[in-house]
């Protein structure tokens, strides 16, 4: 068996295991555990809205600080472009610590934030050169023993639309155990761009690329997860542009009579990036691969269900995942967390548009869309 494969079962490093697909629930969860707080928080997300939800955050941050809470936040500079200097002065205002992931070359205000060390114009050039790499990662670590990840933004579009919301599909989780510790040790590399040695038992419970090498295995075992599948392979993912050798993966699943089920958005926050998923279709259903399109509401969620593993986290099946973006993933295996995401997978599946082989030449007045979108992927 590959050395790659997820061999070990990560579910007895937790002591609990909950699974929220609901943005209101989430962010009571992380709230509430905020104000537990008692020596440290680590905060490391993508956006960070200042609106009803990003400012309920804030101030449970700030709460924590005042109680002596240790208290720091990575914030990527393109997630939370907004908002990213006002939530940042408010939290420093505040006593928290907080660091920019690759400001914009001309975020010349944001520098004295950055996590790169270096003068003005080392950082200048050094932004413009990764401009295209950023912190994509969702996690919240509270005293080194509970963790929250997924693909949960610090923003009210996750939210229903009766609460003010955008109704946006999402997924997270929180859990208690050692895996927090790891997480925590991932969050100083970020935080201190230190080169983060990634060991076996760092490995196997949490997916993460934070190195080159990090990058090279975790992609590997997704494709590992896929091509080692004998039951299912059930996919939901946000931003669906795959690479040729997991759309391989999925074909050779299907010649073995893998279930292979894929939902991706009919709507989503990227105006162009349906038009670029639509180019896969004709591919992806000539091989007899199920593609089914969500339809209530934009879909954010990304999960991943090989047989008896699950991998919820903030990786898409997109060329920026796989080659630009840092990432967070959690192996589940447990089977009372596994039937509660079967159960949201199937929910899901419920709203959504099951396509036909006709579905790649439905909208072929849009082919100017779908070869733009086809020929910008690597950056999407």
């Amino acid at each position: 068996m590959s050395p790659l494969t997820v061999t070990e079962s990560p579910s007895t490093d937790a002591s609990t295991e909950t699974i929220f697909d609901e943005g209101q629930r989430y962010f009571d969860a992380l709230v509430e555990a905020i104000k537990r707080a008692r020596t440290a928080v680590y905060l490391e997300v993508y956006i960070f809205d200042e609106d009803a939800v990003g400012q309920r955050v804030c101030r449970a941050l700030i709460d924590a600080v005042q109680r002596g809470v240790i208290v720091r936040v990575v914030m990527d500079a393109v997630g939370s472009f907004g908002s990213i200097s006002s939530v940042s002065d408010q939290l420093e205002n505040g006593g928290v610590s907080v660091r920019v992931f690759h400001p914009l070359p001309w975020q010349l205000r944001l520098y004295p934030k950055s996590i790169k060390r270096g003068n003005y114009l080392n950082k200048s050039l050094y932004f413009l050169r990764k401009i295209n790499r950023r912190d994509h990662r969702k996690l919240c670590v509270i005293d080194h023993q509970l963790m929250f990840t997924g693909s949960f933004n610090l923003s009210a579009s996750h939210l229903a639309e009766y609460l003010g919301g955008g109704g946006w599909r999402d997924l997270g989780i929180q859990i208690e155990g050692p895996r927090a510790v790891v997480a925590a040790s991932q969050f100083d590399a970020v935080w201190d761009r230190q080169e983060l040695s990634i060991t076996g038992r760092h490995y196997a419970p949490i997916f993460s690329n934070l190195t080159s090498w990090a990058r090279h295995r975790k992609n590997l075992a997704f494709e590992n997860l896929i091509t080692e599948a004998n039951h299912r392979i059930w996919i939901t993912s946000a931003y669906f542009a795959p690479s040729a050798r997991v759309i391989r993966a999925l074909k050779q699943a299907v010649a073995k009579e893998v279930d292979v089920r894929i939902i991706v958005p009919a709507r989503s926050d990227i105006h162009l990036f349906p038009f670029l998923t639509a180019t896969y279709y004709e591919d992806l259903l000539g091989a007899g691969i199920k593609v089914y399109e969500y339809l209530p509401s934009v879909l954010h969620t990304k999960c991943l269900i090989a047989d008896d593993h699950c991998v919820i986290g903030s990786t898409n099946f997109n060329h920026r995942s796989f080659l630009h973006d840092l990432e967070l993933d959690i192996v589940l295996t447990r089977a009372e967390t596994l039937t509660r995401v079967e159960h949201i997978f199937r929910t899901d599946i419920s709203n959504s548009r099951h396509l036909d082989e006709g579905a790649s030449n439905s909208s072929s007045k849009n082919w100017l869309l779908k070869l733009l979108s086809r020929t910008l992927r690597y950056w999407m």
